[in-house]
């Protein structure tokens, strides 16, 4: 139950970002391609977030297996930068359809967002809780 105590961000961060690098591939993927097998922009706004949610896993993945208390700090406070910039994206740094209707503006960037804010959510709970644990054991 300790160990259980301890690990869960890694264990959260790691489903969560596990949950948008392969669901940016498959539930919510952006647009297909084009008739004549060119591809539309929110096709790179989603191997964007891929690779992003890649770099989410490995360091989710590291949380979770990295036993020092100060480095599993270190890289929580990494995740909160990352997951922004992964919610901003598709639609901000990278283009997404003309038509509003289509499924990357009504699907794919609604979960990105979402999903990247529950992880910069559950990193910035990691690292309070943290601090707090360590300014209340330097008493």
């Amino acid at each position: 139950m300790k160990i259980l105590k301890q690990r869960w961000a890694g264990i959260v961060l790691t489903a969560l970002s596990l949950f948008l690098t392969i669901g940016v591939k498959t539930v919510f993927a952006a647009c297909g391609p084009k008739e004549d097998g060119s591809w539309m922009a929110c096709h790179w706004a989603e191997q964007a977030v891929f690779a992003s949610g890649i770099v989410l896993s490995c360091i989710s993945v590291m949380i979770l297996l990295i036993s020092d208390e100060k480095v599993r700090l270190g890289l929580s406070l990494a995740v909160i930068p990352a997951a922004a910039v992964t919610a901003l994206i598709p639609g901000v740094f990278s283009g997404l359809c003309m038509m509003t209707n289509m499924h990357c503006h009504t699907v794919t960037r609604p979960s990105v967002t979402v999903i990247s804010v529950l992880i910069a959510a559950a990193a910035l709970v990691d690292v309070i809780i943290k601090l707090r644990s360590r300014k209340g054991g330097s008493r």
